[in-house]
């Protein structure tokens, strides 16, 4: 009997670790990668319900660019407005995030605005 707990032990704890897992980001508006006009909104969707703590658009130089604001609410999916015309170039959005297991994340993506999308 005093050998199954241990084991009973070690199987909660890596069940544990499949109920508690990390939001990870599912999407981006635009995609990560992607070549596109300049953008009027920025869409962050996850895969499960998060609270936004941080959004930031950067050149690729590291200049940062004005972002609108954006719900300090849980949710799945933030639009968060890109209030001025971005010139052509390669940009960066880095976020941080809290999911509802209080485990932080943070990520980022980066799109190419062109004068031309094809």
């Amino acid at each position: 009997m005093n050998r199954s707990i241990p084991l009973l032990f070690i199987v909660a704890v890596m069940l544990s670790g499949w109920a508690y897992s990390h939001a990870k980001m599912t999407s981006t508006i635009p995609a990560d990668g992607d070549f596109v006009g300049a953008p009027e909104i920025l869409v962050l969707t996850f895969d499960s319900a998060v609270q936004l703590t941080g959004v930031e658009l950067k050149t690729a130089e590291g200049d940062d660019r004005d972002l609108g604001d954006f719900s300090a609410e849980r949710a799945q999916s933030f639009t968060i407005s890109v209030p001025n015309t971005l010139p052509p170039g390669e940009y960066y959005v880095v976020w941080r995030s809290i999911a509802a297991d209080s485990h932080f994340s943070t990520g980022e993506f980066f799109f190419t605005v062109v004068t031309e999308v094809k």
